[in-house]
C-alpha cells in the first residue's frame, strides 16, 4: 500500500497508516514533478488524500495499481475555496508557519501538530492555487471516499471523478479507523 497524503498531512496525525506501507507527504518528501516516481512503484493499493489525491489524478497515467483509493479529491481546489482564503494563509505562513498548520490541522479535526514545519509547504500553499484538472475518465479501478462535514464540500467532484462515491460521517480529515474499514470492505467487495 502507498499513501500520499495532503498538505500538513504529516506522518505524526497519524499512528498506523506510516506503518502500514509507504506514506509520502507532498511537498516535504517529494515536489509534484516528482508524482509519477512515488506512484508508480505501487501495483496494489494507491491511496491518496486531498492534495495527495489531487496529485495521483494529475498522474493519473502513472498509475500502475490494481486499485486507487481517493478520500476528499478535487479536480481543482479553488472551486470549492476561494484564492484569497489562500492567499491569507500564504501571508500568515510566512509570519508563523506553526500557528498556521496548527489552525489547520484543528480545523479539518486531525491530531496538533507543529514541530519542525517546512518551509516547503509554503509552495504547496502556492499550488493549490493554480493546478487544476480540466477532464477526467472515471475508470473501473478508482474508488472516491468523501466526507459529509468536509468544509470543502467535494461530492460534486467526486461525482467528476468516481462512478459511485462512497460518503462517510466525517470532516477533512478521515481518521485512520474509517480508512481502514474502507480498504478492508473494498478488499472484500473485490474479492
Amino acid at each position: 500500500m502507498t499513501f500520499v497524503s495532503g498538505w500538513a498531512g504529516f506522518r505524526e496525525i497519524f499512528h498506523k497508516l506510516p506503518l502500514q506501507g509507504r506514506f509520502f507527504m507532498p511537498f516535504v518528501d517529494f515536489f509534484p514533478s516528482q508524482t509519477p516516481d512515488v506512484i508508480s512503484a505501487e501495483k496494489e493499493l494507491l491511496i491518496g488524500w486531498s492534495l495527495g489525491a489531487h496529485l495521483v489524478l494529475k498522474h493519473a497515467c502513472s498509475v500502475n495499481a490494481k486499485k486507487v483509493l481517493l478520500f476528499a479529491p478535487f479536480l481543482y481546489f479553488c472551486d470549492h475555496v476561494n484564492k484569497k482564503l489562500l492567499d491569507r494563509m500564504i501571508l500568515a505562513f510566512e509570519k508563523d508557519k506553526s500557528k498556521v498548520v496548527s489552525d489547520f490541522l484543528h480545523n479539518i479535526g486531525a491530531r496538533a501538530y507543529n514541530k519542525n514545519i517546512p518551509d516547503s509547504l509554503k509552495s504547496g500553499l502556492e499550488f493549490l492555487k493554480v493546478s487544476k484538472i480540466e477532464n477526467f475518465a472515471k475508470k473501473d479501478n478508482y474508488y472516491c471516499v468523501c466526507a459529509k462535514k468536509d468544509f470543502l464540500n467535494l461530492a460534486s467532484a467526486c461525482n467528476k471523478i468516481c462512478k459511485k462515491p462512497i460518503i462517510v460521517n466525517s470532516n477533512h480529515y478521515f481518521s485512520e479507523d474509517t480508512i481502514n474499514d474502507i480498504i478492508k470492505k473494498l478488499h472484500k467487495a473485490l474479492v
